[in-house]
């Protein structure tokens, strides 16, 4: 299952389509979700996010993802992973992402997630 965070205030700057910068949110939200098992699990395991798809409408500063996240090769149930995610505030997913979220972890309603470039990153 995919989930949909958006994130406010992505500079203009960013290239939100290339590799290194899904490769730094992948690696961004890897240690969100090692934060939010630290604080509510007792068992310890390295999620791995794997984003699908970055979207920008123009002229905004959000940008919308769609990931999913594994647990070695298995992909998470959607429950789970979002309610892990959504452990931590805000402000702390922020912290971790270095953009603070409008929408911290949402299931994706759209059946029909378009894969684009960047989860395919060869760099």
């Amino acid at each position: 299952l995919s989930f949909l965070p958006v994130l406010r205030f992505v500079g203009p700057t960013d290239n939100i389509y290339s590799c290194s910068f899904v490769q730094m949110l992948e690696q961004r939200l890897e240690n969100a979700y090692d934060e939010a098992q630290d604080k509510v699990l007792e068992t310890y395991n390295r999620l791995a996010v794997e984003i699908q798809s970055v979207s920008q409408e123009p002229g905004s500063p959000s940008v919308s993802l769609v990931y999913v996240v594994k647990n070695q090769d298995a992909i998470l149930n959607g429950t789970i992973s979002s309610g892990l995610l959504n452990q931590l505030t805000a402000e702390l997913v922020g912290y971790f992402l270095f953009y603070p979220p409008m929408v911290i972890a949402e299931r994706d309603q759209d059946t029909h997630i378009h894969m684009i470039a960047q989860s395919m990153c060869f760099d």
